[in-house]
């Protein structure tokens, strides 16, 4: 149990760390939706810290981890339809993971949005997905809301999973500003 709890605060401290200041966020633009255009972003560099609370999080989930060379995936029917699947099933069972929890938290909200994208991305790597085509993503909505979005790269696209819209989405159609895409290397 103790295990569970450090390893949960490891993973936290990291994910958190990974997120970009409002002020650095970049829009995306209207002209930019008409021509599909890829909207640069930050890649976050790693502070040591957070380094090592992703190693812990390696050490206790090391299939989560697994390096892949493939960065983008072949747009298929079935990948499609794996992403709507897995988008639609995570979302509609977190609450209730959440919920079964052994330990208090202050945060009364279903469920993270980090974890979220998590529960996502380890669902797709089960499904047959490469790692190295998902990204965590720090987006801010236009309302001004922040939350963490997993981002899948396909030949047709980045395509954007997240748990305040049901449909997935392309990046491009979201209405969000991307901050933040995590960039990852274990044990480095």
């Amino acid at each position: 149990m103790l295990k569970r709890i450090f390893v949960a605060i490891a993973m936290s401290i990291g994910i958190a760390a990974t997120a970009a200041l409002p002020s650095q966020a970049m829009s995306i633009s209207s002209a930019a939706r008409s021509i599909s255009a890829t909207v640069p972003v930050r890649n976050v560099e790693l502070s040591e810290r957070t380094k090592l609370s992703y190693q812990l999080f390696c050490l206790q989930y090391g299939n989560e981890c697994r390096t892949s060379n493939r960065n983008v995936i072949a747009y298929t029917n079935k990948v499609r339809t794996v992403l709507a699947s897995v988008n639609r099933s995570v979302n509609r069972v977190m609450p209730a993971i959440r919920a079964q929890r052994e330990f208090l938290s202050l945060n009364q909200l279903p469920g993270t949005s980090d974890e979220y994208a998590m529960m996502k991305r380890s669902q797709l790597i089960r499904a047959g997905l490469p790692a190295g085509a998902m990204r965590v993503a720090s987006v801010t909505s236009p309302e001004g809301r922040s939350h963490s979005v997993l981002v899948v790269t396909t030949s047709n696209g980045e395509f954007v999973l997240d748990h305040r819209q049901a449909p997935v989405l392309k990046r491009r159609d979201t209405g969000y500003s991307f901050a933040a895409l995590s960039t990852v290397r274990f044990f480095d």
